[in-house]
């Protein structure tokens, strides 16, 4: 509409020999007053923007659900650990022994411990031999050759007999010489050097005069050594401990060890010596540790109620606004729901042998809003009077698995990182992000264009209407002079 421009247009009154009429024009800059350009470009993007506003909520609707995906997933996962402490027959094999206070032993009893009470008399521990040199004066100043270091052909030796010299004794020698030095410290890195089977140490004794001594052990203990020979050197030295083995007897059988841990004189056990136990032997009794089978127990009923309390929550319909949670109607969820109360509530095959078929006989029971709960008394009985059967309900025998191997069995099919439903549902997930990622990407650059498309138009109407301005004024000087 030109509504800067008014007047009559020549016959326009219908005569068609009417004298020309002269037009009367107004202002025409009215036709680019109030033009923002900038306004009608935002108010064209955000129209345009719609669909992209409505792809990013999609992004974040679906970041929120892969987030509570992943939570499901560390949920089943945590069940699945506490599942993975019941389901082998080893899980149930957990020991300790029972020993008196102050005894001359302790017994770590391992997986494979027999159950049973044991005699144990101690008679003698595992030591090494030791000896101790006559005393000198400081540790790494003074030379402890016999005469003054003369040069490069300075030395000395010790030679040792290791080992009874009847019976398997070695024969060793050690050199220190200009390369090692001459002080008692050179001397005792010398011997630690030529791997011989004797440690060699410094001693601070105290004894006036020569507080410094060489201390000598085997690196076993029941091996004796002595010293044999000494060339340049010039030290006494005194046994102060004579070797041994370890001497016991466990219900009655001898048993000698290297080691004062002996293992397996209790069969799949370890006894621990601390000292003798004098002519009266102590009794140490290896019996089932039903605390740590209850406390696996207990972790289990509480996984599988912190994984249905997170279903429950995430499937629940808002009663204010009747809007469904993300996980409502999700078939992973249902199916995982349904068979693992299949599973739980099952009773055990009658193949399997057993006076418990349900975990309800031994005190893990369903409640009316679907938590387990866990009765570690009637439990306790249930270990106290048929271990075995216990074993059996929850681990299987043969080829059939018990009721929580079956619920190990499952979760591990839901949760295989591969092919599972629930890696399945994320996956999916995954997929419509990448696709929606891809769409946003492309909806901008549309936007981009869109921008620089309206930019150009606008700015080529402002240059339109600058134009028509100018031929106004124009128009207007020429009818100021009479021109028109």
């Amino acid at each position: 509409m030109l509504s800067g421009i008014s007047g009559s247009i020549p016959g326009s009154d219908g005569g068609a020999s009417s004298a020309p009429r002269r037009m009367r024009i107004t202002n025409m800059s009215a036709l680019s007053q109030g033009l923002d350009t900038e306004k009608l470009v935002n108010a064209n993007l955000e129209a345009a923007a719609i669909p992209l506003e409505q792809m990013q909520q999609h992004q974040a609707d679906l970041d929120a659900k892969s987030a509570i995906w992943r939570q499901v997933q560390q949920k089943l996962d945590g069940f699945l650990k506490s599942a993975g402490n019941l389901h082998l027959r080893q899980d149930f094999s957990a020991f300790k022994s029972i020993v008196p206070p102050h005894s001359a032993f302790t017994v770590t009893p391992g997986p494979g411990a027999s159950l049973g009470s044991y005699s144990v008399s101690v008679s003698s521990l595992a030591r090494p031999g030791v000896l101790v040199s006559s005393g000198v004066a400081d540790k790494d100043k003074t030379s402890v050759l016999n005469i003054p270091p003369d040069g490069a052909f300075s030395h000395a030796t010790l030679t040792f007999l290791i080992g009874d010299h009847l019976v398997g004794g070695k024969i060793r020698s050690v050199r220190i010489d200009q390369s090692t030095g001459f002080t008692l410290e050179s001397l005792a890195g010398a011997i630690n050097d030529a791997h011989i089977g004797i440690h060699a140490m410094v001693m601070r004794t105290g004894a006036p005069g020569a507080p410094y001594s060489l201390s000598l052990s085997s690196t076993k203990n029941g091996m004796n050594f002595r010293v044999m020979e000494q060339e340049g050197l010039d030290f006494t030295f005194k046994t102060v401990q004579k070797a041994s083995l370890a001497h016991l007897t466990v219900n009655g059988v001898p048993v000698q060890s290297e080691s004062n841990d002996v293992a397996d004189a209790i069969p799949g056990s370890v006894i621990h010596l601390r000292q003798t136990t004098g002519p009266t032997p102590t009794t140490a009794s290896i019996v089932h540790n039903t605390k740590t089978i209850k406390t696996n127990v207990g972790a289990f009923v509480k996984s599988y109620n912190s994984l249905l309390d997170f279903l429950d929550k995430e499937t629940r319909v808002n009663p204010a606004t009747g809007q469904g949670g993300p996980l409502l109607g999700a078939y992973s969820v249902v199916d995982l729901r349904n068979r693992l109360g299949t599973v739980l509530t099952r009773p055990l095959p009658e193949k399997v042998q057993g006076k418990f078929r349900t975990l309800a006989d031994v005190g893990i029971t369903f409640q009316r809003n679907g938590h387990l709960s866990f009765d570690s008394g009637k439990f306790d009985k249930a270990l106290a009077s048929n271990y075995d059967d216990v074993v059996h309900l929850m681990t299987g025998q043969g080829a059939t698995p018990g009721i929580v191997a079956g619920v190990h069995d499952l979760l591990m099919e839901f949760a295989n990182p591969a092919s599972g439903p629930l890696a399945g549902e994320i996956s999916d997930i995954n997929d419509q992000e990448r696709t929606n990622v891809r769409e946003m990407t492309r909806k901008q650059d549309e936007l981009a264009n869109l921008k620089d498309q309206l930019e150009e138009k606008y700015s080529g109407l402002q240059g339109l209407l600058g134009g028509l301005n100018q031929k106004q004024a124009y128009v207007q000087q020429q009818i100021a002079r009479g021109v028109l």
